[in-house]
């Protein structure tokens, strides 16, 4: 009965395990193209949840759902992209802890850190603050040191961010300072790039135009030297190039601030190349050239970089953005007095406003903590029933375990001593067969040994006669005897007994040198039955200095040095 439910399971089991498979595969391809390609990401996203069992999730699966939320947090779908983070939290609290890589979190602070950034995107800075803490607490139980320093660097950087819009420079300088410290450890340049990226912002909301010159250039002879060890496609998606891109688009922004708006589109413009293969970045920095042109009151410039710019962006994704291109344009309309295409711009402007509003963000945010709010009960109901249950749990499993050992105990020394009977019994006829194998090839080698000696001599007798005598019978007998010399037949059955004693030793022969032949491997075998230099040369059929020079040949073979035995390396295969 136990056989057929097992059997049963099988084809579950291998199911189960190729769709794992799969969804690894299709994670891999999502991390892959989420900054060249997001579309592309996202549509492979959507195939693993068609796929996925949920009620036996993966890490995998959890991974997933969180790489979705990111790509739709950065085309500003923050409520989308908190549905996505809440199911990954939900799937992590259903996997099993002996079952967690890391198994003394208790929440994926990954997903914590995302869900601080839409509370800070969303200016709710202390519940952002809240979120990095409760993942900083997290990372510090991860077992994997590097993650826990990653992690913990991640922290420091956004907690530096909240100091700047409190606008404490010294808090945010010194969170900054923390994660340059250790990201300095790993020594990743585009890692320590960031940090710089954290540095300009600093000085940036300083004004402190020295140190914003010091870090950019620092920033760019970092890029400089690192960028040599990339191939060019390599680098076009690496995170090395989007960390310099950001250093001019952040340029870019402080200029713009400073109402500098033709140093602003230079460096716009330079980010926008630099970051050509990461397409989430680009309608943000566009529209801010348009914006920027707007100002300059180069309005055909304004208009035209706007309008491209809205062509760009798909579907209803990038709302911000697109709202602001709108807002340019209604600029150019409203100062060209061009009433009808004011009238379109407008109305966008309230289909954009009013599906900004069908998102119910505060919703999410509320399902989103009350799900986690759950999850701490849950958790905390779970470790005091844990508590309360293990004594008992170890009461009930000693007292059964000591029964059944007694039990097992008698049980296991008379299937032992069957065992062993069993054992020592068929030792004993593997090793007669064994002796019985070795005693028929000694023979067959004497045979053969012995056949050849008296063929050698026949050719010898043959030779001897008086050349008058000899006639086109004599010239056959010697090819017969010659071609019974060389036959394979005979070889070919001693090597299969060889093996058969040996079983093995050519493919470990053929292992240590590829270049053995046939002669090669069968002499290899006449030495590992310690035959002699004579003995061979009548196995073989040739001469002993043939054997002489064939056993050089050998040992040239087998790298072996003049010091090495070539017997004694043969007997230890």
């Amino acid at each position: 009965m136990r056989l057929l439910i097992f059997l049963l399971l099988i084809p579950n089991f291998l199911i189960a395990q190729n769709i794992n498979e799969e969804i690894a595969a299709l994670k891999d391809s999502i991390i892959l193209y989420k900054n060249s390609n997001p579309d592309k990401s996202i549509f492979y996203g959507f195939e693993v949840i068609s796929m996925a069992d949920f009620n036996n999730p993966t890490k995998d699966l959890i991974s997933v759902h969180n790489h979705i939320g990111e790509i739709l947090f950065n085309r500003n779908l923050d409520a989308e992209a908190l549905r996505f983070y809440n199911q990954s939290l939900k799937l992590f609290e259903a996997i099993p802890k002996n079952k967690r890589k890391e198994k003394k979190i208790k929440f994926l602070p990954w997903i914590l850190v995302n869900i601080g950034n839409v509370y800070f995107k969303n200016n709710n800075f202390a519940k952002a603050k809240e979120k990095y803490l409760e993942a900083e607490v997290n990372f510090k139980l991860y077992d994997n040191k590097i993650m826990q320093s990653q992690g913990i660097a991640t922290i420091n950087d956004n907690l530096a961010l909240i100091a700047l819009e409190n606008n404490n420079f010294n808090k945010a300088q010194d969170h900054f300072n923390s994660s340059y410290l250790l990201r300095k450890k790993s020594n990743k340049v585009e890692d320590i790039i960031y940090s710089h990226l954290g540095f300009l912002s600093v000085n940036m909301r300083k004004d402190d135009l020295f140190k914003i010159n010091f870090h950019f250039n620092k920033i760019e002879k970092l890029y400089e030297l690192e960028k040599v060890s990339y191939t060019p496609k390599e680098l076009s998606t690496s995170f090395l190039l989007r960390n310099y891109g950001y250093a001019y688009s952040i340029m870019g922004d402080y200029y713009k601030t400073k109402e500098n708006y033709i140093a602003a589109i230079d460096y716009y413009k330079q980010a926008s190349n630099l970051l050509e293969r990461f397409p989430v970045e680009l309608p943000k920095l566009q529209v801010n050239i348009a914006e920027s042109y707007l100002a300059l009151n180069d309005m055909e410039k304004a208009m035209s970089s706007a309008q491209n710019n809205l062509n760009e962006i798909r579907g209803n994704f990038f709302a911000e953005e697109k709202k602001r291109n709108f807002l340019v344009l209604e600029s150019i309309y409203e100062h060209n007095s061009d009433n009808i295409n004011l009238i379109k711009v407008k109305d966008s402007l309230i289909k954009i406003v009013s599906f900004g509003s069908t998102l119910n963000l505060g919703d999410k945010f509320n399902e989103l903590e009350s799900n986690i709010l759950l999850s701490k009960k849950r958790s905390e109901l779970n470790e005091s029933k844990i508590k309360y249950n293990t004594y008992l749990f170890i009461l009930i499993i000693g007292s059964t375990i000591l029964l059944f050992s007694l039990i097992s105990l008698r049980l296991n020394f008379n299937l032992q001593k069957e065992k062993s009977e069993k054992i020592i019994s068929e030792k004993k006829y593997i090793e007669a067969s064994l002796e019985h194998k070795k005693m028929e090839l000694v023979n067959k080698s004497n045979y053969i040994s012995q056949r050849n000696k008296n063929l050698n001599y026949i050719l010898e007798s043959v030779d001897k006669v008086d050349i008058s005598s000899k006639n086109d019978s004599t010239s056959i007998i010697k090819e017969k005897i010659a071609l019974i010399l060389k036959s394979e037949n005979i070889n070919n059955r001693f090597e299969k007994q060889f093996e058969e004693v040996y079983p093995g030793f050519f493919k470990d022969l053929i292992a240590k040198s590829s270049h053995l032949s046939q002669n090669d491997l069968r002499l290899c075998a006449y030495l590992k039955m310690n035959q002699g230099t004579n003995e061979i040369a009548q196995l073989s059929g040739v001469s002993i200095r043939t054997v002489e020079s064939q056993k050089y040949r050998l040992k040239k073979k087998l790298n072996l040095s003049k010091e090495e035995n070539l017997v004694h390396f043969l007997f230890t295969l």
